[in-house]
């Protein structure tokens, strides 16, 4: 009798070890934010320091976002919640002008389940004016 329950313990144990095991190793995909409406437009030509913005889906963590001009660190930058979607404005720095720049543009995921990997890089090309000579893109 005592082997009987040793058996059904070992064999419910195995059964419930497993199940658990299967549901722990499921994953949930990550959904990417994504980044669209960009002002100025792309290839546009614009004074330093212009205003930009630009709309951000519900998937972002909107406290991972990171912008960027050429490779200066954009700071002065507003994100408001529109309940579906974020708008995301603000204003480039004044030191990068004169050169084609990419404002790149990168957030996280809130889908915390997605794991590594659960952002977006996104952006486009802007023209900046100023005293350098005309360069090409």
């Amino acid at each position: 009798m005592k082997k009987l329950i040793m058996g059904i313990v070992l064999v419910v144990t195995v059964m419930y070890g497993n199940t658990v095991w299967a549901e722990e190793g499921t994953r949930v995909p990550c959904v990417k934010p994504r980044f669209s409406k960009m002002l100025p437009a792309d290839k546009s030509e614009i004074d330093p320091g212009s205003e930009f913005s630009f709309v951000a889906s519900k998937q972002l963590d909107p406290y991972t976002l990171q912008i960027k001009l050429k490779d200066v660190e954009v700071n002065e930058y507003q994100v408001k919640n529109k309940n579906s979607f974020y708008v995301v404005s603000g204003t480039f720095p004044d030191s990068v002008k004169g050169k084609w720049a990419r404002v790149h543009i990168r957030g996280v995921s809130t889908t915390k389940a997605g794991g590594r990997g659960c952002y977006k890089n996104g952006g486009w090309l802007l023209k900046i004016k100023g005293d350098d000579t005309e360069v090409t893109p």
